[in-house]
């Protein structure tokens, strides 16, 4: 999602460059009340499940690498104590029956019943909508500082999340130069873009496999004890 996001940014650099310097400039009269109601806004969206892809890239594109890495990691984490006590104190049983109808989702969190904050952390690392995991983790009642630690584990993906906004800006303004010159920081920037997309497959390749297998052990370990 957050690539094809910048694609588009890069297809629309014509258009959107005409606005950037126009934008960057209220932002910057506003901030810091810009920053704070954008976390605002974070929280409540990704509380109601709305992807935090997006909303990390608009935040690397509105606030730049600095303002949003301080902004997504900031909503990021009062969501997820948001969420965690929302499940736990008001939401369990909803959420229990979403869980009984996936059984995926089911398995997962009686693995992390078992195996806490190692499983925690990794599933962070996976594809998973963030709110769905810390709803799921609230209704299984894990402990709230485990819960804490491993979503540390979040910050990665976040802050090249917020990096694909940046970058898609900085392509934006290169499809919108007169010239087709090509500097070093252009460069720089397109392929650490490359680079990150590149580490963001590979690392959720290895947590998704990781939290198969510790489901796998799981499942297995009741059939086990009953022979």
């Amino acid at each position: 999602m957050g690539l094809l996001l910048v694609v588009a940014i890069a297809l629309a650099g014509d258009e959107i460059e005409r606005h950037i310097t126009a934008i960057e400039a209220r932002i910057a009269n506003l901030r810091p009340w810009s920053v704070l109601a954008f976390v605002g806004l974070f929280v409540v969206a990704t509380s109601l499940l709305m992807p935090d892809t997006v909303l990390s890239i608009m935040a690397g594109a509105l606030f730049g690498l600095r303002w949003g890495i301080a902004a997504v990691v900031t909503g990021s984490a009062l969501a997820a104590v948001l969420q965690h006590g929302l499940s736990q104190r008001l939401l369990r049983a909803p959420v229990e029956r979403a869980l009984a109808v996936r059984p995926s989702l089911a398995a997962i969190q009686l693995a992390v019943r078992r195996n806490d904050v190692r499983l925690q952390a990794l599933l962070r690392l996976t594809p998973l909508n963030p709110a769905t995991i810390s709803y799921m983790l609230g209704a299984a009642r894990v402990r709230f500082g485990g819960f804490l630690l491993a979503c540390l584990a979040l910050v990665p993906n976040l802050v090249i999340e917020v990096y694909f906004g940046y970058a898609g800006k900085h392509v934006a303004r290169m499809a919108g130069r007169t010239t087709h010159e090509v500097h070093v920081h252009d460069v720089t920037v397109i392929g650490s873009l490359a680079v990150t997309i590149i580490v963001m497959v590979l690392v959720s390749r290895m947590a998704r496999k990781a939290v198969l297998d510790a489901v796998s052990e799981t499942v297995t370990e009741p059939a086990a004890a009953t022979e």
